[in-house]
């Protein structure tokens, strides 16, 4: 019952706030990098958090971060992108469009191959920066000694990313130490192995996705701008092939060798727009709380939400004022929509509407979500502020105070199995 005053509260408080709906298009075409998704790289704009009420001061981080900018994922993308172009050369088979991007990405090519998934430079200095921002906004959670106690997932890039976040820290506080660990007994609830039900993979919610794909997208229009025999070049599906050349788009800025515009020229903004819109409601069938699918994998992040819940009264009788998690874009999609953080619980039939509510741009490279701490000397009541990306988000609880400040307590209440 508690639970249900809580939220009955905080709907009168927040009214459609949570779920107010955004025009994400116009958004896009004002920053055609957004249509990067999940590629997008970590914003450094951020304004100083909101000062905590008069009397109390930071003690204690809970973190849940992403790896930092990465190339691009899939065993052979580069490869496969360089081979249907390369042959469609050879043959004559590329149109002027078709020839001039060939012609750029072949010099571009080194520089990224063989490296899908790999971490970048710029990946690295993600973390080093949001780890210097946390020292710089809440110095008192610094004072005297401070321990940090870190895991990550099995992930190459995730464990450097990891160790990139302490090393700033720990060439920043003469006083800082830290434990760090990564393997399967943290992969358990960082990234947990989920099964998606039949209805997910091949039942309703996939000719769901496949219509609007189809309705969104003409494939055939966007191969013939490059190829004169695209059914000769495109072997592993027409899809796929567009999505993996939007990939390489999306990249083009995470990683760390320059690259011409003829590579970002290669789709219009429009189009563009329209990948990142099949993707995007493909991720919140999967990662979110849809109404097409039986959310497995938000309900696996249930884990994670009880562990960030159950380590924070323990760390602070232990003397660990951070406590940090380093995962993946599929642990916060699902983690952030389990806990409807900004609105991303929200829960949308029509799939042309999903866009407006939920978007995956939200999760760039270094995405993290920070539960700040604060106790006071006269009030029994700690306070925590919620930052996403280093801004400051939304529950659905009552604010204790301007600035996305939540008392812990109704926090363990409304989020407590």
């Amino acid at each position: 019952m508690r639970k249900i005053a809580i939220f009955v509260f905080a709907l009168a408080v927040l009214g459609s706030a949570a779920y107010a709906q955004q025009n994400t298009r116009a958004q896009i075409m004002a920053d055609i990098a957004l249509a990067g998704g999940e590629y997008s790289v970590y914003p450094t704009n951020q304004p100083t958090p909101t000062a905590a009420p008069k009397g109390y001061e930071a003690f204690y981080v809970s973190h849940v971060g992403r790896h930092g900018s990465r190339h691009g994922l899939g065993g052979s993308l580069y490869e496969e992108i360089l081979s249907a172009f390369s042959k469609g050369h050879d043959k004559g088979w590329l149109t002027p469009a078709g020839e001039t991007f060939y012609q750029a990405y072949k010099d571009f090519y080194p520089g990224v191959a063989k490296r899908e998934g790999n971490l970048t430079h710029k990946g690295q200095d993600q973390h080093r920066y949001i780890a210097s921002q946390l020292y710089k906004n809440y110095p008192s959670i610094f004072k005297g000694a401070t321990h940090a106690e870190a895991v990550s997932t099995i992930s190459h890039r995730v464990i450097v990313s990891m160790f990139f976040f302490l090393s700033q820290l720990d060439n920043t506080d003469k006083d800082f130490t830290f434990e760090a660990d990564y393997g399967q007994p943290y992969q358990s609830y960082l990234l947990p192995d989920v099964i998606d039900s039949q209805a997910e993979r091949d039942g309703p919610a996939e000719e769901k996705y496949i219509a609007f794909r189809q309705e969104v997208l003409d494939l055939d229009a966007l191969l013939a701008k490059w190829f004169t025999q695209p059914d000769s070049l495109v072997t592993n599906g027409k899809y796929k092939f567009c999505y993996d050349l939007h990939t390489l788009v999306a990249t083009l800025d995470n990683v760390d060798v320059p690259a011409p515009q003829e590579l970002y020229n290669v789709f219009t903004p429009e189009e563009r727009y329209n990948l990142w819109r099949v993707n995007n409601f493909r991720d919140y069938q999967i990662l979110a709380k849809s109404p097409d699918t039986q959310n497995l994998r938000v309900q696996a992040l249930r884990p994670l939400l009880n562990d960030i819940i159950e380590k924070a009264d323990a760390d602070w009788q232990n003397g660990v004022q951070l406590r940090l998690r380093f995962a993946h874009d599929s642990t916060l999609m699902p983690l952030l929509s389990l806990m409807d953080v900004n609105g991303m619980g929200a829960r949308v039939e029509n799939p042309y509407e999903v866009e407006n509510y939920w978007r995956i741009f939200d999760i760039p490279m270094a995405c993290n979500l920070q539960l700040i701490f604060f106790k006071s000397k006269k009030n029994p009541d700690i306070l925590v502020q919620v930052l996403l990306n280093g801004f400051e988000a939304t529950l659905p609880l009552p604010m204790a105070a301007p600035g996305s400040f939540y008392k812990w307590q109704d926090f363990k209440a409304f989020y407590a199995n």
